[in-house]
């Protein structure tokens, strides 16, 4: 029986989406909508391969094949902007008319308004009313997923999985390290999840870096800098070049780019099985130390806090910016053509990303941004307690696995979106140049899930084609000279009992350090004068006491 969620813990996932919100790459700029499943739109090369695959040879496929044709089921999900800049909901696309046809399963998708999803998902989960699927970032959940099979909320997957996902438990039998990731603390399935790849490192963890103009290095007679002795040369360089703000990128991504250089990673992290979390760190105070002088010099982005997607693009194709940390996708490979196109003369050769700036040259960075395997970037699916027909639920997410199902997720429809050439999918024109107009990620949205998050393995094989130009290619080596995979903290969360108070202290721990660091950064608060006083405020919050509770976590994590 369902059980109902207390008020407390309502509560307490409110406090759990409040911090995601302000942890979280949010929807910033998007013009706020709920939708249903509509009708798809016509007259683009996107409808009309929906309409023709509907008259395929779906209806010679044996019955057998559709066990459960004619089942209807509704599936709630975040609406990626890729997707929403074309279609209101993601059934209208390609991709998810081709998994109905294909699986005989109607789907109604339902989509929480844009930029209010962790708000809208705690009132969801204490409403007691769910849809069939729910896919969330089942990690980030108050007290972890198994709170949320406890809450009654979702269903545990342990004899599904064995019964009616064989596709799904091949891949876990033949990657026992997945497998881990992907179950509760005590053990138990809940979930059919979104992966990056099946082995670490693999090319799909790494999405962006520090991109520089390599043109202007050369004339400077410099090398490509790696760690922050040679930055702070390079940096000083392009500001007596000329260029206005010698570096900027996001303010999510400012000090997660830089404190690496210092050895420090400003979250939590694992050395030799011990958590630690390097805001409380003596290289923390180093990092915040050299990013003052930079700002005060004007080395950085005095707007950081401020600066977003559209800012970063104009800094940088406008030749403000000589330096930009950024997606490889929309980052590196929309700015080379946009600057290509305005001077024929700037070229892939010119735009370059760096290695991950590390603390000894020549040696990997002990820090970077990368994605796990399996973390809290992407979201996985669960079967809720209100479903009524699990066993088609199960048989519609177990076949995002199959050889079929991997191969659409990836590539979309054989013939339309992708061909096969020597045994390889290769994507055709409609992806890489798309004849309506697309760009090539709005293209994919439209065709695949696994360039949005959504329930797939991601391939290699998608990530190496999406970053068609060579200096893209060469930004996923050089990302990769990164030891982070080896501190990763894993996929998993504090007891329940400790779940409320671990949310109320790292609540109160990110206001209190992103409040100060952008201080201390900016210089309006003294760090020589103050350090100590904040240090010792985190710590009377109970960032010890987190750190403790998150020890206990991983110690049962790696026990299982």
């Amino acid at each position: 029986m369902r059980k109902r969620i207390t008020m407390r813990r309502a509560a307490a996932l409110g406090l759990a989406a409040a911090m995601l919100t302000l942890t979280g790459c949010g929807g910033g700029g998007q013009e706020a909508q709920t939708t249903t499943a509509g009708a798809a739109e016509e007259g683009t090369t996107a409808g009309a391969a929906a309409e023709g695959t509907e008259a395929g040879d779906a209806a010679d496929t044996a019955e057998t094949d559709k066990p459960y044709a004619g089942t209807k089921l509704t599936w709630w999900t975040k609406l990626n902007a890729n997707v929403s800049s074309t279609y209101p909901n993601l059934g209208d696309t390609p991709w998810a008319q081709y998994v109905q046809e294909q699986t005989g399963i109607e789907i109604e998708f339902i989509h929480p308004t844009v930029g209010s999803e962790n708000e809208e998902f705690a009132i969801m989960v204490a409403s007691g009313e769910y849809p069939d699927i729910i896919e969330h970032t089942w990690t980030t959940y108050s007290g972890g997923p198994g709170a949320a099979i406890n809450d009654g909320v979702i269903i545990n997957l342990d004899d599904v999985m064995a019964e009616n996902a064989p596709n799904f438990s091949k891949l876990m039998e033949e990657h026992p390290d997945v497998d881990r990731m992907v179950k509760t603390s005590s053990g138990s399935y809940y979930c059919f999840p979104f992966l990056r790849g099946l082995e670490q490192p693999n090319v799909t963890q790494f999405s962006g870096g520090i991109l520089l103009r390599k043109d202007v290095l050369d004339e400077l007679g410099l090398e490509m800098p790696e760690t922050i002795e040679e930055w702070d040369t390079v940096l000083r360089a392009f500001k007596d070049y000329g260029f206005d703000v010698p570096f900027t990128t996001r303010k999510e991504w400012m000090k997660d780019v830089w404190s690496p250089g210092f050895d420090n990673w400003g979250d939590f992290y694992v050395e030799d099985g011990v958590v630690k979390h390097g805001l409380i760190e003596d290289s923390r105070k180093e990092f915040l130390a050299q990013m003052n002088k930079w700002y005060e010099e004007g080395l950085i982005d005095r707007d950081w806090l401020v600066a977003d997607k559209s800012s970063n693009q104009t800094y940088f194709t406008t030749e403000k910016s000589a330096a930009v940390n950024a997606p490889f996708g929309q980052g590196l490979g929309q700015y080379t053509e946009i600057m290509h196109e305005a001077n024929p003369e700037i070229t892939q050769e010119d735009i370059r990303c760096t290695v991950p700036v590390t603390s000894v040259k020549g040696q990997n960075a002990k820090f970077s941004k990368m994605n796990q395997v399996y973390d809290k970037s992407g979201v996985s699916a669960a079967i809720s307690t209100q479903c009524e027909n699990v066993e088609a639920a199960a048989y519609l997410l177990d076949w995002m696995y199959s050889e079929e199902g991997n191969l659409c997720c990836n590539f979309g429809i054989e013939g339309l979106a992708y061909e096969m050439q020597d045994g390889e999918p290769v994507y055709t024109d409609v992806i890489m140049n798309n004849p309506d107009g697309l760009s090539v990620a709005n293209a994919l949205a439209a065709y695949t899930r696994a360039s949005t998050s959504g329930v797939c393995v991601q391939d290699p094989r998608y990530i190496e084609q999406y970053y068609e130009q060579d200096n893209q290619k060469e930004a996923l080596e050089l990302s990769m000279k990164t030891d982070m995979g080896e501190h990763f903290f894993p996929p998993t969360s504090v007891s329940e009992e400790n779940s409320e108070r671990y949310a109320e202290i790292m609540n109160n721990v990110k206001t209190l350090s992103d409040e100060m660091e952008a201080q201390f950064i900016a210089g309006t608060v003294s760090l020589d004068a103050e350090w100590d006083g904040y240090i010792q405020q985190l710590k009377d919050f109970g960032i010890e006491e987190a750190i403790s509770m998150m020890q206990e976590a991983y110690d049962n994590y790696m026990s299982n």
